[in-house]
């Protein structure tokens, strides 16, 4: 590893909260993705293999270029998880779905798990220049 690449990992160790949370919206995409592909659904691994190529090419290219996929998977993380409490408000109040896969998914549980990654979303925004501030 080059000096430069060793002072943003030294950064990333020292901010442990704001890692997790990276880590941990990232790894449920790649299990989402892992699992549809199991069952014959390959879109969200193609939506989450380039971004983790995205976040690699970035670590070694620079801070800036890092900082902006950054930027760029909270955003997604905010609209994502956003799309689904508004579908999930409307599956609730304007028309309900019956199928059970779909209520499972826009229930009480997954509005929790919306609100969830809604405020891991704003936290990486929120927090994304401090660590390599």
């Amino acid at each position: 590893m080059s000096a430069v690449q060793e002072r943003r990992f030294g950064m990333l160790v020292k901010h442990l909260r704001f890692v997790t949370i990276l880590g941990i919206t990232l790894l449920f995409f790649l299990y989402k993705g892992i699992s549809y592909a199991a069952i014959g659904s390959y879109v969200p691994v193609v939506f989450i293999v380039p971004i983790l190529a995205l976040f690699i090419a970035g670590f070694y290219k620079s801070e800036k270029a890092f900082i902006r996929v950054l930027s760029f998977w909270a955003i997604l993380v905010v609209l994502w998880s956003f799309v689904r409490l508004l579908v999930g408000i409307v599956n609730q109040f304007v028309k309900p779905i019956p199928e059970g896969h779909v209520h499972g998914q826009l229930g009480m549980a997954g509005s929790w798990l919306s609100l969830a990654f809604l405020f891991a979303g704003v936290y990486l925004l929120r927090n994304r220049k401090k660590v390599f501030g």
